[in-house]
């Protein structure tokens, strides 16, 4: 049996309980449910949510969800997950409110043309009902959890994964993982290593973006990123030489620049795309805002006289 956890926290895309049943349960992608310490049936989310407000409590970590997932050898159904789930709850949070949803809507294991897989979802509130503190989650505790669900699949004849606690030395040991790290990553990430394997090595990780590398790769880079360069780069030959235009050193660079309804100025690329205006682009691709930086340039580094002087478009 597989468990994984992940945590949700106020500031994250799922700040209450009520917010992850949205994706939970929507859909009726929920063929079974449970709950643990629960009043309400019907409203259990909104119900978790009134506790967590009722104790106060500090850190910024509103609820964990658990997902236990079987070998698909087990031909596990959803309502013996919903058996399982309910029991391994109940040993593992005995004084936390819950929710056990059962999910069979794996897209991974759809679009290989396979049949899903029966798994859980146990999202557990962070509070303990019985001393009013926030549950605290450690590395043991982990282990503990990973390995009483093995304890349990191996009662019902299921497959097992490997255990952290070693009974016959009684010490914890490094599990490895019988999958690469490369498949251990999330499927939107291997999707993107795919198509190019040398974002990580190329030293840019960090100052781009992963999208943004692949397109200056393929010689394709996002039309904005590609027109805020080239009018950067432009401007300052501009500013430099009085016998050349805006429109001139854009043509040089594959840019065409044009008057904007407003009185700004739009750029597109010549090889077709959106045209953006200068306040599109950035306060200082603005007509004015562009004006007094080629004017400013040219007095203070070049000395000209930019008495009169405006942006020749040609």
């Amino acid at each position: 049996m597989l468990v994984k956890v992940q945590t949700f926290r106020k500031e994250g895309r799922y700040p209450t309980a009520s917010a992850r049943a949205t994706y939970l349960e929507r859909d009726g992608r929920a063929v079974e449910r449970a709950t643990l310490n629960i009043n309400d049936e019907q409203r259990p989310w909104a119900e978790m949510d009134k506790t967590r407000e009722q104790y106060h409590l500090r850190g910024a970590v509103v609820g964990r969800e658990y997902i236990l997932s079987p070998s698909p050898e087990d031909m596990a159904t959803p309502a013996q997950m919903r058996e399982f789930a309910l029991e391994w709850a109940t040993r593992s949070f005995p004084n936390a409110e819950a929710v056990i949803v059962v999910h069979e809507d794996n897209k991974e294991r759809l679009s290989k043309g396979v049949e899903p897989i029966a798994h859980v979802h146990v999202y557990v509130n962070t509070p303990d009902l019985e001393t009013g503190r926030k549950i605290v989650i450690n590395n043991q505790h982990v282990r503990e959890l990973h390995d009483m669900a093995q304890d349990m699949s191996a009662k019902r004849g299921w497959s097992e994964q490997e255990r952290y606690f070693d009974k016959q030395t009684e010490r914890i040991r490094q599990i490895e993982s019988k999958r690469s790290d490369y498949e251990r990553r999330p499927k939107w990430q291997r999707l993107h290593e795919r198509k190019n394997p040398d974002y990580e090595k190329s030293g840019l990780k960090g100052r781009i973006s992963r999208h943004e590398y692949e397109q200056k790769a393929s010689g394709t880079e996002l039309d904005k990123t590609f027109i805020r360069r080239s009018l950067k780069e432009a401007a300052q030959a501009v500013a430099s030489n009085s016998e050349t235009t805006l429109k001139d050193e854009l043509n040089k660079r594959g840019i065409r620049i044009e008057e904007a309804a407003n009185g700004d100025l739009k750029y597109s690329r010549e090889e077709g795309g959106r045209a953006f205006r200068g306040k599109t682009l950035g306060a200082e691709f603005e007509r004015e805002a562009l004006m007094q930086s080629i004017q400013t340039v040219r007095s203070h580094e070049y000395g000209m006289d930019i008495r009169g002087a405006e942006i020749e478009l040609g």
